[in-house]
């Protein structure tokens, strides 16, 4: 009867053991349950919450009668080299990434980071992730996989974070080849004394990156020349292009972005004048370019649509 006894209570004991490990970073030291971050718990889409934990487990600051995300008077920054200037990334482009989260007085500091395409995915299972990520420093950060098959959160390891008011995490970044880009960034700032405390707080940045069109200079070529008018355009886009050498003669709009809009045309042109009319009378008012191919040769140009 003992036997059958201890056995029944076996799965009881094991939901307590999983419960536990899900419950709380606390900046403790050894033992501290769920010492290395919380998958699933930057904000993002699906997740439970932040790492006040909003899906109703007891953590940091608010779900313990502390401030709200952001309330706290520290800070949690994203820096790279290269810089992401404009909150525009270069497509495939190797990003050295910084994290820092910053509170004058705290003890010890975590974070978690996703960095997820524009799918809108609220599956928390399905790894979304945009470009891709590498650890750099496996003594401070690590890369845990939500529940062990989905979405990669980037996060401090436990032997992390340990500093008096701040602390830098760092990991590398490659960005993808093309697509919107959603950060959901979340540092915490706790006191170190291992338990769910309404004096921890917690930071959030969520930057929206989009890809870098870089204009190439206008000059003369041996195979074609081009010019854009009006300027600015209205409803129609004229272009006129001379071309010395037949060839596949392709037009593509992007936004100021790089965001692709539309392709505006695609055929076959024999050498000589060509003269094109697009509408764009259903284009929002704003900057694009023009990414404009013949044979082997590539042109971009600004354009303004009024």
């Amino acid at each position: 009867m003992k036997i059958k006894r201890i056995l029944q209570a076996i799965p009881f004991v094991m939901g307590c053991i999983v419960l536990i490990s899900f419950y709380s970073f606390n900046s403790g030291g050894a033992g501290t349950s769920s010492a290395t971050g919380q998958a699933s718990s930057v904000g993002s889409l699906g997740e439970m919450g932040t790492c006040s934990r909003g899906g109703g487990a007891l953590c940091h600051g608010a779900s313990v009668g502390g401030l709200a995300d952001n309330a706290g008077p520290g800070s949690v920054t994203l820096t790279s080299v290269p810089a992401l200037t404009g909150n525009n990334y270069i497509p495939g482009q190797l990003y050295h990434m910084t994290v820092t989260v910053s509170e004058t007085g705290k003890l010890r500091f975590g974070f978690g980071c996703e960095i997820l395409d524009n799918s809108g995915s609220t599956d928390g299972h399905i790894n979304n992730t945009a470009g891709a990520v590498t650890i750099t420093d496996a003594t401070n950060t690590r890369i845990w996989q939500a529940f062990g098959t989905g979405r990669l959160s980037v996060t401090h390891t436990t032997a992390g974070g340990f500093s008096s008011n701040s602390a830098s995490f760092i990991f590398d970044w490659t960005a993808p080849a093309s697509g919107t880009v959603n950060v959901f960034l979340a540092g915490n700032a706790t006191n170190n004394n291992a338990k769910a405390d309404a004096a921890d707080n917690v930071y959030l940045y969520r930057p929206v990156l989009t890809p870098l069109v870089t204009a190439i200079p206008e000059k003369e070529s041996e195979l074609f020349t081009v010019s854009a008018y009006p300027v600015p355009a209205r409803d129609m886009l004229h272009l006129q292009c001379n071309v010395q050498t037949e060839g596949t003669w392709v037009v593509n709009l992007y936004s100021i972005n790089g965001a692709w809009v539309r392709n505006l045309d695609c055929k076959i042109l024999p050498q000589g004048e060509f003269s094109g009319s697009y509408s764009v009378s259903d284009l929002p008012k704003g900057t694009y370019y023009l990414r404009m191919s013949c044979g082997n040769e590539n042109r971009s140009k600004m354009i303004s649509i009024q």
